[in-house]
């Protein structure tokens, strides 16, 4: 079904890098759901009403939300596809995550509506049994019993569909929106499936035990919702990429020959946009102007090919300069003897007739990312490293932050040491 509708609705819809194209997207299916939620709404309202069913009228009010959730995403994905500006520089593609936020505010008040409702129902249901020893009874006649699953059959159908629909859409071009709308329909398939099972039991009990079902799918509302909000939060407030991505951008820049070592990358988005920094480890002899454009070079390729814009630090280093050599095969040798993991790298010397300064970058884990702990790791390595030819080696360390660096403990990090 996927595939039929974007071939309907969509031009050149296997492009899902074009801004347009995934615009389309996002729209194809909120409108969907648009068109498809009001009809459940109108249908089942009517038919709650004329049975006297809050499990119905409660069930179509959530399609009356779903309406909503999809004029709010119909309204974030147009706002999203602006250009930048100048009070935007970076485009506003992070309005899709604001509404997320917007629909799981909506999910969750809807289940808390929900549960409320199924709370009061047991209440009353305690009480009768308290009263005179027999629950609330509900009558439900045969023509009724048919028309109410046959109407609620075929709105589980239709949200399986968009839900579907959803997840697929929402897959392709990585949208958090629209997986958020795919999980909402899928509790309602959950949530009309439950009210069919409490129809059916008080239609041949007599006994009105909705409220079971009513605290229980309300409370998978809630759950889902809070899980979506906590997804667009993290997104909001700067988590990190997908180790996949990471990977990505690292074997491409690694391709090159050239490049003796990486470290140090930053990754931040703003929707699909991705801005990015990482140092690249060159050959000092090599001609500054050649090493500019290989580093030139591999920003616009990744650019091209990963829609990341890349920005790259040149780090030159000595590669055949055998006192840096020692020095850094002795300090390597000690780090990896160290009881934390330990990533050195912009290693260098300063050599004077009777002592040696050893400059290097060093990333620890957190938890001995302090004064204490960077005290224990420079003990350690005075202790371990010795200095060659008489000279008396001294550490100049630069203590980088682990969480900052996206290469750190990934197995993507590589140097030169």
């Amino acid at each position: 079904m996927t595939e039929i509708l974007l071939k309907l609705f969509v031009k050149d819809y296997r492009n899902v890098q074009d801004a347009k194209v995934r615009e389309k997207y996002g729209l194809l299916g909120s409108f969907f759901g648009l068109i498809t939620n009001l009809i459940l709404f109108v249908g089942k309202i009517v038919i709650g009403a004329m049975m006297g069913l809050f499990s119905i009228i409660a069930d179509s009010v959530n399609n009356l939300s779903d309406f909503g959730n999809n004029a709010l995403s119909i309204f974030g994905i147009k706002v999203a596809g602006k250009k930048p500006d100048l009070e935007h520089p970076f485009g506003h593609q992070r309005m899709e995550y604001i509404i997320s936020l917007v629909i799981s505010c909506v999910i969750i008040a809807l289940g808390g509506v929900m549960l409320y409702q199924g709370i009061m129902d047991l209440v009353a249901f305690v009480g009768s049994m308290q009263a005179d020893g027999t629950p609330v009874l509900s009558e439900i006649g045969y023509h009724e019993y048919v028309i109410t699953l046959s109407i609620l059959s075929a709105a589980i159908f239709v949200k399986v569909l968009q839900s579907l629909l959803y997840y697929s859409l929402g897959k392709r071009i990585d949208s958090i929106q629209l997986k958020a709308l795919g999980r909402d329909a899928l509790n309602d398939v959950i949530s009309t499936t439950t009210v069919i099972i409490g129809v059916i039991i008080t239609y041949f009990t007599d006994f009105n035990v909705d409220f079971a079902f009513t605290i229980f799918v309300s409370i998978m509302v809630i759950v889902s919702g809070i899980g979506i909000l906590r997804q667009s939060a993290d997104i909001l407030i700067g988590e990190k990429p997908s180790k996949e991505k990471i990977q990505d951008l690292v074997h491409l820049i690694l391709s090159h020959t050239e490049v003796l070592g990486i470290h140090d990358l930053t990754m931040h988005t703003y929707g699909q946009v991705i801005f990015a920094v990482i140092h690249v480890e060159v050959d000092a002899k090599e001609d500054v102007m050649k090493s500019h454009a290989l580093c030139d070079g591999i920003e616009r390729e990744v650019q091209k090919k990963l829609g990341i814009n890349l920005t790259i630090h040149m780090d030159p280093i000595l590669v055949d300069d055998p006192d840096t050599a020692k020095y850094r095969k002795a300090v390597e040798t000690a780090l990896k003897a160290f009881p934390k993991t330990l990533s050195m790298h912009d290693f260098r010397i300063l050599s004077a007739p009777n002592y040696v300064n050893l400059i290097f970058d060093l990333v620890v884990p957190p938890e001995i990312d302090d004064e204490k702990g960077h005290e224990k790791i420079e003990s350690y390595l005075k202790e371990k490293v010795t200095g060659f030819d008489g000279k008396t080696p001294y550490f100049v360390i630069n203590f980088d932050d682990s969480i900052s660096d996206f290469l750190y403990d990934t197995g993507e990090e590589k140097t030169d040491i």
